[in-house]
């Protein structure tokens, strides 16, 4: 008899892992190809508007940013893995269970956080070498934009528990019309109301915020049965323990890379002005290589939960071998893409400025031809923590920072600009040797119980 689940045009236990995960992909990539494209306006505004000093006091605070939301995406990933299992499951009172802690857990968490980390940001910024000249300006924009973290985390989260029941259109949705108000207010505050940096801060809390409710409604109106009942709300020590053991070490292995990024953003920082520009512009074309492998493995995280809490092993194997020469594909296809167009998109950034412009280009060379390591890696990475496993990812993100260590210690120091552009090939490289042993070892544990299960 198959289970409730198994019926589900949704979910993602039946049909070829392959085109499964590739469809399930592809609202993802939207989100990040739109997600990248509104960062290239932001800067394109930022940076025509407000000049060299502009462009650098939003990627001087980038980090930094990204330290902070990437510590509560972590929490939020880890959460939605929980309510994916139990979509697997077919649990619905799970489901409900998993939603009422995430919510309730997410917010105190968010709570905590802006008290903590809100009073130190202007000290954290000085200690990461923020030139004087755009101290200030970096400074307010950290602090606006960080203070909207709530309603950004709640869009994330419920967009997680959309995804969770198999649907990954819909919050590609809520984010388009989410960037579209972006874009929108970002024009309006930086250029028709001249705000400056500040202005560019209070579109993307405001666009958040927007985006958020759209979830929110797609939630209630989609998935009915994922929405709470009145006993759902009275979580158990069991439920807690289960959501926060995985969230907080998925937020301790992303916000452990975002501390080694802040390390090579301070490396980068006393480089000067000209450098952070430079680079700021170049991870925009970055990010246009990295987000289709980006893509890859949230669907496979989502696969490799709803599979796992449906017990279809099998699946998980096939499909990460798959998404593995996906991957390659993928990187290979982007590098040789950016080889013919990442320095003209740079020059949209960096007018009248040359010598940025080639740093920029150099910065976006390396970086590209490298990126299906990090494909690899990521796929690796999903699948293990779809799985609930936390050691091995978490010891990934340890060796992401090492790396990073060595780049603000060691690399940039000797090689200067050379060693900023060798530091994200290197820890690709380094962080997915542990992934791949502990999925060795995790397949050939499960094998040896498969066998003995057999032999009893």
């Amino acid at each position: 008899m198959k289970k409730k689940s198994d019926n589900d045009p949704l979910l993602l236990t039946h049909g070829n892992p392959a085109k499964r995960i590739i469809l399930f992909a592809l609202p993802i990539l939207g989100i990040e190809i739109i997600h990248i494209f509104y960062t290239m306006a932001d800067a394109f505004i930022v940076g025509r508007w407000l000049g060299i000093n502009g462009l650098a006091a939003v990627g001087a605070g980038y980090s930094l940013i990204t330290f902070v939301f990437s510590f509560c995406f972590g929490v939020t990933g880890g959460f939605t893995i929980i309510t994916a299992q139990r979509a697997g499951a077919g649990n619905e009172e799970g489901i409900r269970r998993s939603v009422a802690a995430g919510v309730i857990l997410s917010f105190i968490i968010c709570i905590i956080f802006m008290i903590l980390f809100m009073p130190l940001i202007k000290f954290f910024l000085t200690l990461m070498r923020t030139p004087e000249e755009i101290l200030n300006g970096t400074v307010s924009y950290t602090m606006i934009t960080i203070s909207g973290v709530i309603p950004l985390y709640f869009s994330v989260l419920l967009a997680g528990f959309i995804r969770a029941g198999g649907d990954s259109v819909s919050p590609l949705i809520c984010f388009i019309i989410g960037t579209v108000f972006k874009i929108i207010f970002v024009i309006v505050f930086v250029v028709v109301f001249e705000w400056g940096i500040k202005g560019a801060a209070l579109a993307t809390v405001t666009a958040e915020l927007i985006a958020g409710l759209l979830a929110l409604y797609v939630l209630i109106k989609r998935f009915p049965g994922f929405i709470p009942k009145k006993r759902d709300w009275f979580i158990n020590r069991k439920e807690i323990g289960e959501h926060l053991s995985l969230g907080i070490v998925m937020a301790l292995q992303r916000s452990i890379v975002e501390a080694g990024n802040i390390l090579v953003q301070s490396a980068v920082n006393s480089l000067g002005s000209l450098t952070i520009a430079s680079v700021s512009a170049a991870q925009r074309v970055r990010g246009l290589n990295m987000m289709p492998v980006f893509a890859l493995s949230g669907a496979m995280t989502t696969y490799t939960a709803q599979n796992y809490g449906a017990g279809k092993m099998d699946r998980v194997y096939k499909g990460l071998f798959q998404a593995c020469l996906i991957a390659a594909a993928l990187g290979l296809f982007m590098a040789v893409l950016n080889q013919f167009t990442g320095k003209h998109i740079v020059t949209l950034f960096l007018k009248d400025s040359s010598e940025a412009i080639e740093l920029a280009a150099q910065y976006i060379l390396i970086t590209g031809y490298t990126v299906f390591i990090l494909g690899i890696m990521l796929v690796f990475r999903s699948v293990l923590q779809g799985l609930g496993k936390k050691s091995a990812p978490l010891l990934c993100s340890a060796m992401e920072t090492v790396m990073s260590i060595l780049a603000f210690s060691v690399l940039i120091p000797y090689m200067g600009f050379t060693g900023v552009c060798l530091v994200n090939p290197l820890s690709w490289f380094a962080s997915g040797i542990p992934l791949y042993i502990a999925f060795a070892i995790f397949r050939m544990n499960n094998r040896k119980a498969l066998s003995e299960c057999h032999v009893t």
